[in-house]
C-alpha cells in the first residue's frame, strides 16, 4: 500500500518499504490479536446474556401460546453455547490467525441473531446487526465483513422463510423481504470497509512516521555521540597540545594570577607544579617586574599584546621570554580570563648577541687588516733602508747601533702586524697534514721555559689521534699564546698547565648553538690552567682585539684574537670555559683528516742573489716603497722600470719589449695587480710574475683561486728574501 504523500519527513529519514511492511504487519497482527481476545470475552458475555434472556425474558415474551417455556428457548441456550464457545476458545488460545477472525465474525453475527430472537424482536434487528458489524471493524480487515455479511444474509433468508415474524416484525412476509435487509447490511459494510481502508492507510502512515522518527532519533543520537566523541577528542587533543607544547602556555586572571600552566612554562621557571608556582613565583624579586603594567594595558584592549621580559627562575637564573596575551570577555562584556603564550628566547638572544659580536669582530678584523696593510708598506721602507744602510761600510759603528735598534723595532712591528693579519684571518698559511701530539711534544721544552718553574706542565696525548691539516707554525703560535695566558692567570703562585688532545664529534646541537662551526669529526687541543678564572663579562669579550685585563705595558690584547683568527682560517673552532676560582680551559677544534703526515722539507738558506742586468717591471702605488724597491733591485744588478699603478704599468710594458719579470702590488687604484697580469699575459703568456702586498696571498685568493699559481712575497719583505724570490722567478728564464 502506498505511503501517504503528506508524510512530514525528508526522504533520508523514511525507512524503506520492506521495513514499513514488516513493522505494519507486526502492528496489525498485534491489533488483531487483541481484538480476537476482545471478541472471545464478548462472545462469552453474550452467551451468558443468552442464558439470562432465555430463562427470564423469553418466557414472558412467548407466554400465551404454550403452557410452559417454548422449546426453541432451550434450543437457543444450546445453540448459543455451540456458537460462542469454540470461537471464544480460538480467540483466547489462537489469537491473530485468519481462521480465528472469521470464526469469531460468524459467531458474533449468529449471536446477534440469537439475542434478537430471544427477546422476541424487542432488540431492533438492524441495530444489533449494525453494532456487531461496527465491532468487527476493530479487526481492520475487510475480509471479515464478507463472512459476517454472508452469515447475516443466510440467517435472514432462513428465518424469513420459516419464521418471518422473528425477523421482520410481521406475521407474514415474502422471501424477497430478505433482499431489503441484505441491502441495508451491504450499505453499512460498504461504509465500514471504506473506514477500515482509511484506517489501515492511516495506521501505515503512523508506522512510517514512527520509523522515520526512530531513524531521526537514531541519527540524532548518533550525531550526539559523534559530537560528544569529537568534543572529547578535541578536548584530548587540546589537552595534549597544552601539555606537550614546546612553548609556555597559561591561563590567568585579569590581575595576572596563574590559573593553569603547561609543563613547558613550569620548565622555563624551574617549578614542578602550578601550586608551587602560585606559592613562590609571584614573591620572587624581578619575576613580576613590569607585569602589573603589562596586564593593565592588556585588559584595556581586545587585541593581542606582546612584550619581551626577563623572568627569574626558581634557582635564581634568568630567562629571556617573549610573552603574548589576550583578554577574553563574556557576552555581557565582563572580563573573564587571560590566555597567553611564553616563548623562551634565551638561546635566540644569546645567538643574536653572538652574531652581533661576530659582526663586530669581523668589522674590527677588516680594520685591522687595512691597518696592517698600510703599516706593512711603512715597515717595508723602514726595514729596506735599514738593510741598505747596514750594508754600507761607510756607516760608523755608533750609527750602526742605532740602525740595529731600528731593525729590531721593525722586526717587533712586523710581528705585531702579523698578529693583526692573523686576527683578521688574512695571513698566509702553509697548511700540511700534522699530528697535534707531535706539535705539543715539540713545544714542551720551550713552553716550560716560557711559563717558568713554578708552573708544572702535564701533556695528555690521546693514542690513535687523528691527523689535521694546518700550518704547524701557526698552531705552535696558538699553543704558545694560550700557554702565556694560562701562565699570567696562575701568577704569582703558579699551578698546573694541562695540554690534552682527543678525537671528538661535534653534534648538530652544538653546531646550532655555535653557527660558525659545522657538525662532524674533529681533533681537540685543550689547554687548561688552575688560575683565577674569568667572569662572564670577560668571557664575552675574550676574542676582541686589543681587549686585555692586564695592566698597561704587559699585553697588547692581540694574543687570543690572533688564536681566534688562526683557528678560524684553518677551518676550526675555539671556545673557552671558565669559572671564577676554578681556572680556565681553551678548547681548539680542528677538522680531522684521513691522511697521514708527510716528510718535512728542509728550508733552503736565503741570501742575496745578484742579477745579470735583466729588466724588471716594478708596479707599486706607494711612492716610498716603489723607490725602495727600485734601489734594492738596482743594487742587485737588475734594470728596473717603475710604474705607479696598473694602467701606468701597461704603458711601460708596451714601451719596453725586454721585460723579464713583473713585480706588482696586488691592490692598487685604477687597475689592480690581477687585472694587470691578465692584460700582460695576453701578449706574454709565459712571463714570470711576482706578487707583493701588505695583505697576504690568502687574502687575495679569497676572490680568485687561480692566484695560487703565482709567487708571492709579503710586506714588509726582507731584501734577502726579495732577492731570493726574484732569482727563483728568473731562473727558468735564464736556463
Amino acid at each position: 500500500m502506498k505511503i501517504s504523500s503528506f508524510t512530514p519527513f525528508p526522504a533520508d529519514y523514511v525507512a524503506d518499504v520492506a521495513m514499513i511492511d514488516r513493522r505494519f504487519a507486526a502492528a496489525l497482527h498485534q491489533l488483531r490479536s487483541r481484538t480476537d481476545r476482545f471478541f472471545a470475552k464478548l462472545l462469552a458475555v453474550q452467551w451468558l446474556a443468552t442464558i439470562v434472556l432465555a430463562l427470564v425474558v423469553s418466557p414472558r415474551t412467548w407466554e400465551g401460546r404454550l403452557p410452559s417455556t417454548h422449546i426453541h428457548v432451550w434450543a437457543a441456550i444450546f445453540l448459543g453455547g455451540v456458537i460462542s464457545l469454540y470461537p471464544a476458545w480460538l480467540g483466547w488460545k489462537r489469537p491473530g490467525r485468519t481462521w480465528t477472525r472469521h470464526a469469531q465474525a460468524g459467531a458474533q453475527m449468529l449471536m446477534s441473531a440469537l439475542l434478537i430472537h430471544l427477546t422476541g424482536g424487542r432488540i431492533e434487528t438492524h441495530f444489533h446487526v449494525f453494532g456487531s458489524l461496527a465491532l468487527l471493524a476493530l479487526y481492520r480487515d475487510v475480509r471479515v465483513f464478507a463472512t459476517a455479511t454472508a452469515i447475516v444474509y443466510i440467517d435472514h433468508l432462513a428465518r424469513g422463510w420459516f419464521w418471518p415474524e422473528s425477523v421482520y416484525g410481521v406475521l407474514t412476509a415474502t422471501v424477497w423481504r430478505s433482499l431489503e435487509h441484505a441491502g441495508w447490511v451491504l450499505f453499512e459494510v460498504t461504509f465500514l470497509s471504506m473506514t477500515v481502508v482509511a484506517s489501515l492507510k492511516e495506521m501505515r502512515e503512523l508506522v512510517a512516521r514512527q520509523i522515520g522518527l526512530e531513524k531521526i532519533n537514531r541519527d540524532k543520537d548518533q550525531e550526539v555521540r559523534d559530537r560528544t566523541h569529537d568534543l572529547a577528542r578535541t578536548e584530548e587533543q587540546f589537552r595534549a597540545f597544552f601539555n606537550e607544547s614546546p612553548i609556555g602556555l597559561y591561563r590567568a586572571t585579569p590581575t595576572g594570577e596563574f590559573l593553569a600552566v603547561n609543563p613547558a612554562l613550569l620548565g622555563i621557571l624551574g617549578f614542578e607544579s602550578l601550586e608551587a608556582l602560585q606559592r613562590t613565583a609571584v614573591h620572587q624579586p624581578g619575576f613580576e617586574a613590569g607585569r602589573a603594567q603589562f596586564f593593565a594595558e592588556l585588559v584595556a584592549t581586545d587585541r593581542v599584546v606582546r612584550r619581551d621580559a626577563s623572568w627569574q627562575r626558581l634557582d635564581g637564573g634568568t630567562r629571556h621570554v617573549r610573552e603574548s596575551c589576550r583578554a577574553f570577555r563574556d557576552s555581557t562584556g565582563r572580563l573573564g580570563h587571560v590566555d597567553g603564550t611564553i616563548d623562551d628566547v634565551s638561546e635566540h638572544r644569546q645567538l643574536e648577541e653572538r652574531y652581533l659580536q661576530t659582526q663586530k669582530v669581523q668589522a674590527i678584523g677588516q680594520l685591522a687588516g687595512g691597518v696592517a696593510h698600510d703599516f706593512n708598506n711603512i715597515l717595508t721602507v723602514i726595514a729596506g733602508y735599514t738593510h741598505i744602510l747596514l750594508r754600507d761600510p761607510a756607516v760608523k759603528d755608533s750609527t750602526r747601533h742605532g740602525l740595529d735598534q731600528i731593525r729590531v723595532a721593525g722586526v717587533r712591528a712586523t710581528g705585531l702586524t702579523a698578529q693583526l693579519l692573523a686576527f683578521s684571518r688574512k695571513q698566509r698559511l702553509q697548511p700540511r697534514v700534522i699530528h697535534l701530539n707531535t706539535v705539543a711534544a715539540e713545544m714542551d721544552s720551550m713552553l716550560q721555559r716560557l711559563v717558568g718553574e713554578n708552573i708544572r706542565i702535564r701533556t695528555i696525548g690521546m693514542s690513535g689521534l687523528s691527523a689535521v691539516r694546518a700550518d704547524p707554525g701557526q698552531i705552535q703560535q696558538v699553543l704558545m699564546n694560550l700557554a702565556v695566558n694560562a701562565r699570567d692567570a696562575m701568577m704569582p703562585k703558579g699551578g698546573l698547565l694541562t695540554i690534552e688532545t682527543a678525537n671528538v664529534v661535534l653534534s648538530a646541537d652544538y653546531a646550532r648553538a655555535n653557527p660558525e662551526v659545522s657538525a662532524g669529526n674533529y681533533v681537540m687541543l685543550a689547554v687548561s690552567d688552575t688560575g683565577t678564572g674569568m667572569s662572564a663579562e670577560v668571557q664575552a669579550r675574550l676574542f676582541e682585539p686589543f681587549f686585555t685585563t692586564k695592566v698597561p705595558g704587559q699585553g697588547t690584547g692581540l694574543g687570543l684574537a690572533t688564536c681566534h683568527g688562526i683557528i678560524k682560517q684553518s677551518g676550526g673552532h675555539i671556545a673557552a670555559y671558565s669559572e671564577i676560582g676554578h681556572g680556565t680551559t681553551f678548547k681548539v677544534y680542528l677538522p680531522s683528516v684521513d691522511s697521514q703526515p708527510g716528510p718535512v722539507a728542509t728550508p733552503t738558506p736565503v741570501g742575496d742573489q745578484r742579477g745579470a742586468g735583466q729588466t724588471i717591471l716594478l708596479v707599486e702605488d706607494d711612492r716610498t716603497v716603489r723607490e725602495l724597491g727600485c734601489e734594492l733591485l738596482t743594487s742587485l744588478g737588475y734594470t728596473v722600470v717603475p710604474a705607479s699603478n696598473g694602467l701606468d704599468a701597461l704603458e711601460r710594458f708596451k714601451e719596453h719589449s725586454n721585460i723579464a719579470l713583473v713585480i706588482t702590488d696586488t691592490i692598487m687604484p685604477h687597475m689592480g695587480g690581477r687585472e694587470l697580469v691578465n692584460r700582460i699575459r695576453q701578449f706574454a703568456p709565459q712571463l714570470p710574475v711576482l706578487f707583493t702586498s701588505g695583505y697576504t696571498f690568502d687574502a687575495l685568493g679569497e676572490t680568485d683561486d687561480s692566484l695560487a699559481e703565482f709567487d708571492f712575497v709579503a710586506k714588509p719583505y726582507d731584501p734577502a728574501v726579495l732577492s731570493q724570490k726574484v732569482d727563483d722567478c728568473l731562473r727558468p728564464v735564464r736556463n
